[in-house]
């Protein structure tokens, strides 16, 4: 086992709810408004359905015993990987074990996505933009998702970044519905024995949902009013290529690093193994990723190419 003296370090959620919240100051507005409508809706309207789908599939068809499990995963693969495990394993009260196996298996596959995809969107001769988009909405991590659309130009780069903030964005809403729901729903013969009013079903929600939160939604606000304040040459180089890259995203890092090194020291892998029974995870981010890559396809097909011809011609000539 992991000697005493040093798990007392080991603050995975400090440190990764530290770094969320950093996370909010490069989910910029101006950023959001650029790619239009089609960026919008290949993340607002895609996102919630994936994660309504993967999990009704876990819930229903795999029939996994822990449903806490089931949404922790469906989060991590639908909206946005680690920062959405956290966020809905908060809002679900999961067990740490649960989190633990959710953020390796997402870790695993973005490492794969990340090579795979670009390289599958280079064989098809996908437009950058098309490519961009369904990178951003489907490979987890913000980093792994700017990497790939690097492999495909800086018109892919670009787009896949944005559609990742734009996603990332909905992390906070996405919360308060697992709050919600879990309060309301799965919890609710909890709530009828303890005889629970409107007034404390409310208090309840709120207890679950992640206030962490409300930092990574300020820290967006704030950045956002300073960008449009600066203007677009001064916030270059004041907030993109100083703060950001120079200060705030290696914090935010090493944040990230020294979390999970952290799940690495107080993860007992006896009682992980345990959530492995019936290969059931495995089987839900495979399912739920083809059903995320297909629906994402989709949308950002009808939206780029369908419905917004212009906004793709306007991203491809800048």
């Amino acid at each position: 086992g992991t000697p005493k003296k040093l798990l007392a370090a080991a603050q995975t959620e400090y440190f990764i709810k530290t770094g969320l919240i950093l996370l909010g100051s490069t989910v910029l507005v101006n950023k959001v408004l650029l790619i239009g409508i089609p960026g919008i809706f290949v993340t607002w309207f895609v996102t919630p359905v994936v994660l309504v789908l993967t999990f009704g599939f876990g819930d229903k068809i795999l029939k996994m015993e822990s449903k806490s499990l089931n949404m922790v995963m469906s989060a991590d693969m639908s909206v946005s990987g680690v920062s959405a495990a956290i966020a809905a394993a908060a809002a679900c009260k999961a067990k740490k074990e649960e989190l633990t196996l959710s953020v390796s298996i997402s870790i695993m596959f973005t490492a794969f996505m990340m090579i795979a995809m670009p390289m599958f969107i280079k064989a098809l001769n996908m437009d950058p933009v098309l490519g961009g988009a369904w990178i951003g909405g489907t490979v987890d991590s913000t980093g792994a998702v700017v990497a790939a659309g690097e492999y495909l130009g800086p018109v892919a780069r670009d787009v896949a970044a944005t559609i990742k903030m734009i996603q990332n964005i909905i992390i906070g809403v996405m919360a308060l519905g697992v709050a919600a729901y879990w309060s309301l729903k799965v919890d609710k013969s909890m709530a009828e024995e303890r005889d629970f009013s409107l007034k404390g079903s409310l208090k309840e929600i709120w207890n679950r949902f992640p206030k962490f939160i409300l930092g990574f939604i300020g820290a967006s606000l704030v950045f956002s009013g300073i960008y449009g304040m600066l203007g677009v040459d001064g916030s270059k180089i004041i907030i993109d290529k100083g703060m950001v890259n120079g200060l705030i995203s290696p914090l935010q890092g090493w944040l990230f690093c020294l979390a999970f090194t952290s799940i690495g020291l107080s993860t007992n892998f006896s009682e992980l193994s345990k959530l492995f029974k019936g290969g059931k995870p495995i089987t839900l981010y495979i399912v739920g990723k083809i059903i995320n890559l297909g629906v994402t396809f989709g949308a950002a097909y009808l939206m780029f190419h369908v419905v917004f011809p212009d906004i793709t011609k306007s991203l491809m000539s800048l």
